[in-house]
């Protein structure tokens, strides 16, 4: 368990924050820098894979999307009403706009305030996610998905750099064999993220801080995507995004498949090439979900092993892989208590990271979420420097 248990916490922190707040040199640097740093603690809002298996055997049972994450259907609807503590309706701004059957809307507001270590501390509150959502039904089993909102301050468009606030996430045309059902076969195209193991809606997760999802990784690809009951395939073929500066500078492909074995238990496991202009990364994952209905407790696990080729220096090992374990409560809560860890480079020692991750949500309505977000850090068990930690308080509401 040492292996697995050192330095989780400066990933993050230290990459994203501790060097960039040592850059602050004035009031504007250091609203800049603060902002793009817990933009990554919350970021786009995500389908919640602590709903999986206790809730609903697939994402699509209550998404639109087969990857799950943003506009909800009907059945995701009415399962917002029915988690949340006061029973309103979940559909558009409560329904109050009635829309055509063709047409789907929604969209996400958040904004967070509370302390941040790193080591330097800092008291912060700020904007997160402004985006809004749409998808316009077409005949013959097609679709048009297109999320729109502002972008963060530290990414430029490539022809007009620092000029636009504005962007689209996500924006695909999609095909499905079987419309109006949560199976079937699924055919995209456009700008999405690549479907690649546990994509849990908090960021700062190493798997998705060091893994293949990173915050504002989508780029443009093709996807073909299996959703039964079962089991489910994810193929995903990408590009380096030609419009903007990417987070994700490679091309390549993604496979993830998972297995329902029970109504209680599945299995995945997949593979993720990237190759850029200097290196090429390999990851390979494997995840597993169990539900004990008794006590409605969900534990989740994902280890994801990457190797990183940089001719002609060599090729570092790195593990990635976070433990969680989600309790839905009483009046709208749910709770999850996780463990992660980080290692830069099997190889070297004291280069790991450990964090200990507790998220408090509370479902008030079925558009309004309260959540807190609390992590405590160490690098190498505190021989590779100091502890890190925030404490943040999330307010989340759904259109």
């Amino acid at each position: 368990m040492t292996g697995l248990m050192r330095g989780l916490m400066t990933g993050l922190m230290t990459g994203l924050m501790h060097g960039a707040l040592r850059m602050a040199r004035s009031p504007a640097w250091l609203a800049v820098l603060v902002f793009a740093a817990v933009a990554a603690l919350a970021g786009a809002a995500e389908a919640y894979p602590q709903f999986q298996l206790s809730r609903d055997r697939t994402c699509t049972g209550c998404h639109i999307s087969p990857a799950g994450g943003n506009l909800l259907n009907e059945n995701g609807e009415s399962t917002s009403e029915t988690i949340a503590m006061i029973d309103h309706p979940g559909a558009f701004l409560y329904g109050a706009l009635p829309l055509p059957s063709w047409l789907t809307l929604g969209g996400d507001l958040r904004g967070s305030t509370g302390y941040i270590q790193t080591p330097e501390k800092v008291l912060a509150t700020f904007p997160m996610q402004i985006e809004a959502y749409a998808n316009v039904r077409l005949p013959v089993g097609f679709s048009i998905q297109v999320h729109g909102g502002t972008r963060p301050p530290t990414m430029e468009n490539a022809a007009t750099p620092g000029k636009n606030f504005l962007w689209s996430r996500e924006h695909y045309l999609m095909w499905r064999t079987s419309p109006g059902t949560p199976t079937g076969l699924f055919v995209r195209a456009g700008r999405f993220m690549p479907v690649f193991g546990l994509r849990y809606a908090e960021h700062p997760m190493y798997t998705r801080r060091f893994g293949g999802t990173p915050l504002w990784g989508e780029t443009y690809g093709g996807a073909v995507e299996l959703v039964m009951e079962s089991i489910e395939v994810h193929a995903t073929g990408f590009i380096e995004d030609p419009l903007i500066e990417p987070v994700r500078h490679a091309k390549g492909g993604a496979l993830y498949a998972e297995l329902r074995v029970t109504d209680s238990f599945s299995i995945g496991g997949g593979g993720m090439l990237e190759i850029g202009e200097d290196d090429q990364k390999r990851r390979g994952t494997v995840t597993v979900k169990k539900y004990l209905s008794g006590p409605d407790l969900l534990f989740q696990a994902e280890v994801q092993v990457m190797n990183q080729r940089i001719d002609p220096i060599g090729a570092p090992v790195q593990l990635i892989g976070n433990l969680v374990m989600s309790r839905n409560l009483s009046g709208g809560f749910l709770l999850d208590v996780g463990i992660g860890h980080f290692d830069t480079n099997i190889r070297i020692r004291d280069l790991d990271r450990d964090a200990l991750d507790v998220n408090l949500h509370w479902f008030t309505t079925s558009h309004i979420e309260l959540i807190f977000n609390g992590r405590f850090e160490m690098l190498a068990f505190g021989k590779g420097g100091d502890s890190h930690a925030y404490a943040l308080l999330q307010a989340h509401y759904r259109l």
